[in-house]
């Protein structure tokens, strides 16, 4: 039992590497968790309901990079992320016709977003702070990058919620999430999960697109049975 569980704790290091890419030792616990999590963003631009169990392993696989590298808030993030996947799955297979449109939030409630962004960002930075003062002998070391760490989180905590709702502007919070993780995981040097969230902020793009496009024909489509 304990040669299992060290064995699993070196497969989940850092330094549990599988290639050297262009100089950057990758390890399987990165592999694992931006291949999983292109995977997952892909599906839930397209729509499809795979994207939520791919989500939950995705998490995992992350909760255990977040922790190494300090980015505290990111990691408590996936635990809301594990638990949001498995609400969302089972809300896409109880999906009824109605239920599948993607609606707009609109004014009053977006600015409701922007308000609790702000103060739960202001809330999880300082929650975060004290971690290492709280539990020193788990939290070695202090948070890096305090607030902007807790933003990412709050807004992809918003943002997932929204996207298991259908709500059109789900997206254009994981743009806004993508482009902050672009510069703070580029700062955290591991470059592979940059890349991944390079081509999340595209991805992102393409789902604001295409929902909006859906959200357009929905709205068409009631417009012409109302009359």
């Amino acid at each position: 039992m304990m040669s299992d569980l060290g064995f699993f704790k070196e497969l989940i290091s850092l330094d549990y590497t599988i290639l050297i890419w262009l100089g950057y030792p990758l390890s399987l616990l990165e592999f694992l968790g931006t291949t999983s999590g292109l995977v997952c963003v892909y599906l839930a631009s397209r729509n499809h309901i795979l994207t939520w169990p791919i989500g939950i392993f995705n998490s995992i696989c992350f909760f255990f990079l977040f922790f190494q590298i300090q980015l505290y808030s990111d990691m408590l993030l996936q635990i809301y992320f594990f638990g949001s996947s498995i609400y969302g799955w089972i809300l896409w297979r109880k999906r009824t016709g109605s239920f599948t449109q993607i609606v707009s939030l609109g004014t009053k409630k977006n600015l409701l977003v922007i308000l609790l962004i702000i103060v739960g960002t202001l809330s999880l930075g300082s929650f975060t702070k004290h971690l290492p003062l709280w539990f020193p002998s788990l939290f070695l070391k202090p948070p890096d990058y305090l607030y902007w760490d807790a933003f990412t989180t709050v807004a992809s905590i918003i943002a997932n919620f929204l996207l298991a709702q259908r709500k059109l502007e789900s997206w254009f919070l994981w743009v806004s999430v993508d482009v902050v993780c672009i510069a703070l995981y580029s700062l955290k040097n591991i470059p592979f999960v940059t890349i991944e969230y390079v081509i999340f902020l595209l991805i992102a793009f393409y789902g604001c697109l295409h929902w909006y496009r859906e959200f357009r024909e929905n709205q068409k489509t009631t417009n012409v049975s109302i009359r």
